[in-house]
């Protein structure tokens, strides 16, 4: 399913790098079609790959908002498939970090695509952008910081 056809599907990371970047986060996830609604639907994110594995009875899924080469490091979400378990987030896990637009639309936006919301919309000092967090349908954080200044010019 890779966007990039004309690139090895074992290399799509790149084959010729000289120094270091990171790739993606991988989590595991309860629920692929939920978690497809929340990141792509809600998020504007695309479906790069997505390989199942019948013996070892898992599926991972790449998303990202460009190819594996072109921009921002990538989601991996990992769902198993016979395991009907509650992941714990543990102590460690904090948030992934998403630019958006508009903050507040946004946070408003997710939970008609099964997100959570958080810690409602606010700078965290004066002139700062917009941060708000919103919890995806497995319950893992995602803060959303403003990346426009004039988020009302694009909402309208």
């Amino acid at each position: 399913m890779s966007h990039d056809r004309d690139i090895d599907p074992f290399w799509v990371w790149g084959e010729d790098a000289n120094s270091p970047r990171i790739l993606h986060s991988m989590f595991r996830v309860r629920d692929v079609d939920a978690s497809l609604r929340f990141y792509c639907d809600g998020l504007g994110m695309r479906l790069l790959d997505r390989y199942d594995f019948e013996q070892g009875r898992f599926s991972i899924l790449f998303l990202s908002y460009a190819g594996y080469r072109d921009g921002p490091a990538a989601l991996e979400l990992t769902y198993n498939w016979d395991q009907d378990v509650d992941y714990s987030h543990g102590s460690g896990y904090g948030h992934i970090a998403i630019g958006v637009p508009d903050v507040p639309a946004m946070w408003s936006r997710l939970a008609d695509f099964g997100g959570r919301q958080g810690t409602a919309p606010k700078a965290m000092m004066e002139g700062a952008p917009q941060l708000a967090f919103v919890h995806d349908p497995d319950g893992y954080a995602i803060e959303l910081i403003q990346i426009n200044r004039q988020p009302s010019a694009l909402s309208q």
